[in-house]
């Protein structure tokens, strides 16, 4: 057995007792006080050293090897989401309308665990890890927010690559999913506004429906995907969110609908918008109605590199074995892991979470549950990878 899982599975009860203790009290994104203060006293016990970005949740820690060599960075999320856990789903949540529902509690106990197991064999370890316990995920906004609190400036070290991990309950616990190029969805959120002439619905001639445009440009915007797309690009490209009027008997005088595009490509996440744009603006003016169209990027494509991934895989098939390595198709959901991968070379990696031969419900389902089994192989993959990405870091000579 892998050193780093066998330690791992020594330690288990603690990481359980640890991910159960997060579970019982998550946290909003930007609110992960409590998860923030418990990180940062079991952090420091091990001797690691706090960087202080002046974020008010969040850890950044740094375990300094004895020997010299370069710097990796690995990353968990801290938050929850607004959804209420029923009371017979095991260990549940204490805090009424709040719950961790894609397994965030998960990725920090194995990050802790694996700043555990490596500063155990600091002794032995060439160069450096960066352990980044990043607020916010669930809004997209967390990673950014550390970044423009001078995450990379502040770091005594900087990192040369980056790793981080995620539950994926459709992988039965025990495998490993290496997916090369994109894993996630880079995403982009769109707003529209029509403005047209509000009345009464006796007279229609007299007014400009917005309803009517409305309910045009959402039928047209399928269009992008179904028309104006390559098929072999993955693309999501929908409203959902459609805000007008409130009396029956009259018509409102604005819309406005929200919607997300999400794609693979982040060159096709552009044109999408592009095309949107001019779709929107063409409707709208067809039917009389005056319009605005903005649009708000949230992340990039999360892509794994090729050589990357030839690392993440030499990592993985020690921890678990190559028989336990699985390749599924990439996901349209989005991680803001991404934003922090633009600054150096990533990997990914979805680990298998769901309980073999029962029904595993996916992330935001308020009966999302991860098999406990799985945190000491997370642990053990983390502080793998680590010691996987040093080892050839220096015997290629990129030491400090």
């Amino acid at each position: 057995m892998n050193a780093m899982l066998e330690r791992a599975r020594e330690l288990a009860p603690a990481l359980r007792a640890m991910k159960d203790d997060l579970h019982r009290h998550p946290e909003l994104s930007f609110q992960e006080v409590r998860t923030t203060a418990l990180l940062r006293e079991k952090l420091r016990r091990l001797g690691l050293e706090l960087v202080e970005l002046g974020m008010e949740t969040g850890v950044v820690a740094v375990l300094r090897g004895a020997l010299p060599g370069p710097a990796v960075a690995l990353r968990a999320d801290l938050d929850a989401i607004a959804q209420q856990e029923p009371a017979d789903n095991g260990v549940v949540s204490e805090t009424a309308g709040v719950m961790h529902a894609c397994g965030h509690d998960f990725h920090t106990t194995c990050l802790y665990g694996a700043a555990e197991l490596l500063a155990e064999r600091r002794e032995n370890l060439a160069g450096n890890v960066v352990f980044l316990f990043q607020p916010a995920e669930e809004i997209t906004q967390g990673a950014a927010a550390m970044e423009a609190h001078g995450l990379w400036e502040k770091l005594p070290v900087k990192p040369i690559c980056l790793f981080g991990q995620h539950t994926r309950p459709e992988l039965p616990c025990g495998q490993v999913a290496l997916v090369a190029g994109a894993i996630m969805a880079g995403k982009s959120h769109f707003s529209i506004t029509l403005h047209g002439v509000a009345g009464h619905s006796g007279a229609p001639h007299q007014c400009v429906d917005v309803i009517v445009a409305g309910a045009a440009i959402v039928n047209a915007i399928q269009t992008i995907v179904t028309r104006n797309t390559d098929p072999l690009d993955p693309l999501v490209c929908a409203v959902f969110s459609i805000h007008a009027g409130t009396p029956e008997n009259f018509v409102p005088e604005t819309l406005t609908m929200t919607g997300a595009i999400r794609a693979h490509d982040d060159a096709v996440l552009r044109r999408t918008e592009q095309r949107l744009a001019s779709l929107v603006n063409g409707i709208a003016q067809s039917y009389q109605c005056r319009c605005d169209v903005t649009f708000v990027p949230e992340v990039p494509v999360t892509w794994n590199g090729p050589e990357m991934t030839a690392l993440a895989h030499q990592a993985a098939a020690a921890v678990v074995g190559e028989e336990n390595l699985v390749s599924p198709r990439g996901n349209m959901g989005s991680e803001d892991f991404a934003v922090l991968g633009r600054h150096l070379p990533s990997f990914f990696y979805w680990i298998g979470t769901g309980y073999p031969g029962r029904e595993n419900p996916g992330w935001h389902n308020a009966r999302f549950r991860v098999d406990d089994d799985a945190l000491p192989i997370g642990a053990a993959l983390m502080a793998q990878s680590a010691w996987t990405a040093l080892e050839k870091f220096r015997a290629q000579g990129n030491g400090e």
